[in-house]
C-alpha cells in the first residue's frame, strides 16, 4: 500500500538523523558543519512546491512511496534507513553504497535487534519501488549486504575477502558476520563465558576470520586471550586466520592474507578481469586515514 505524498528530510541529512554507525567514513563530508549552509536535505512530492530557502538542499520526486518509508521525527518526517539507501544509489558509487549497506545492518555480536535495518528489510523495500530512482543500483548493492558486522573496519574486510574481482574484492564468497559459537563446560569455565563471536565465519570450510583492531587488541593480554580463545576453537575443530590492521592497510599483505585464506578454504583465486586493479584501489580508497579513531580500527 501507498502513503500519501509529503515532504520529508532525506538524503544525507537522513542518514545523520539515523546515527549510521561511522558514517563519516561512509559518506565523507557528512554532518551540516562540513557541508556549510546547505546543511539540510529537503525532498518535496512535486517541483512547484519546492521552495528556495538558506540552508535547505532540494530534492524533487513525484513517485509515491510505500507506507513506513518515512517516520515521523521531532518536527518533519525522515527517510527510514531503507529509504536512504535507495536514495543514496544516485550519490554513491557502488562499492561506497554496498558499505552503507553494511552499517545500516551493523550491530554489536549478540545484538542483532540494535540494527538499524537488515538486508531482509532493504531488500523488502526495494521490491516496493520498482520505479524510483536509482533502484537497480541499489538491488545490486544489496545483494553484497550481510547482516551483522560490528564495525567499520569489519565491513571494509569483509567487502576485500568476498567481494567479486569485479568490484575489486578477492571472490571469497560465502562469510556471514560474527557467527555465535557455543562454548563446551571447560572453555566456558577458561574464557569466562558460554558462547562467543568470530568476526567472520565461512560455514562450510569451519573456518573463522578474526579481525585484530589497533583499538581492541593491543595490549599483550589482549593478544593472549585471542591466543587462548584461537586454541580453543581450534580444539572445538574450528580453524582461525587472524587478520591484523596492518595486513588490511598493507596491500601485499593483504593480497598474500586472501590467497592464503582461499588455500585454507579449498578454493584458487584466478583473476582474469582488467578491471580488477582500478576498482581494489578503489575499494581501497574506503579504508579510513591511519589517524582515524580507535572506534573505526
Amino acid at each position: 500500500m501507498l502513503s500519501p505524498m509529503k515532504t520529508y528530510i532525506s538524503h544525507r541529512s537522513a542518514a545523520e538523523y539515523h546515527q549510521i554507525p561511522a558514517l563519516d567514513v561512509v559518506l565523507p563530508g557528512a554532518g551540516a558543519a562540513a557541508r556549510g549552509a546547505a546543511a539540510v536535505d529537503i525532498t518535496y512530492p512535486e517541483r512547484n512546491r519546492r521552495f528556495q530557502a538558506e540552508g535547505v538542499r532540494n530534492h524533487a520526486s513525484g513517485y509515491p512511496l510505500p507506507r513506513g518509508a518515512t517516520i515521523p521525527g521531532k518536527h518533519w518526517d525522515v527517510a527510514s534507513p531503507e529509504l536512504v539507501f535507495l536514495q543514496m544509489a544516485t550519490a554513491l558509487d557502488l562499492q561506497r553504497l554496498i558499505l552503507l549497506g553494511l552499517q545500516l545492518c551493523s550491530n554489536p555480536p549478540g545484538k542483532a535487534g540494535e540494527a538499524l535495518s537488515s538486508k531482509q528489510r532493504i531488500c523488502a523495500f526495494l521490491e516496493k519501488t520498482p520505479g524510483y530512482y536509482g533502484i537497480r543500483k541499489a538491488a545490486r548493492a544489496a545483494s553484497f549486504i550481510e547482516n551483522g558486522s560490528a564495525s567499520v573496519m569489519e565491513s571494509i574486510a569483509y567487502m576485500m575477502l568476498t567481494l567479486p574481482h569485479t568490484l575489486g574484492g578477492y571472490g571469497l564468497g560465502g562469510a556471514t558476520f560474527n557467527h555465535e559459537i557455543a562454548l563446551d563446560r571447560q572453555a566456558s569455565r577458561r574464557l569466562g563465558q558460554n558462547r562467543c563471536f568470530v568476526d567472520l565465519f565461512f560455514t562450510r570450510a569451519r573456518l573463522a576470520v578474526e579481525y585484530q583492531s589497533f583499538a581492541h587488541h593491543a595490549t599483550a593480554a589482549e593478544q593472549g586471550r585471542d591466543m587462548v580463545r584461537a586454541g580453543i576453537l581450534e580444539r572445538m575443530g574450528i580453524q582461525v586466520a587472524p587478520f591484523s590492521t596492518i595486513q588490511l592497510y598493507d596491500e601485499a599483505g593483504c593480497r598474500d592474507f586472501a590467497f592464503n585464506l582461499a588455500r585454507r578454504l579449498g578454493r584458487r583465486i584466478q583473476i582474469r578481469t582488467p578491471r580488477f586493479e582500478t576498482m581494489h584501489a578503489a575499494l581501497r580508497s574506503l579504508l579510513p586515514t591511519r589517524s582515524a579513531s580507535p572506534s573505526q580500527s
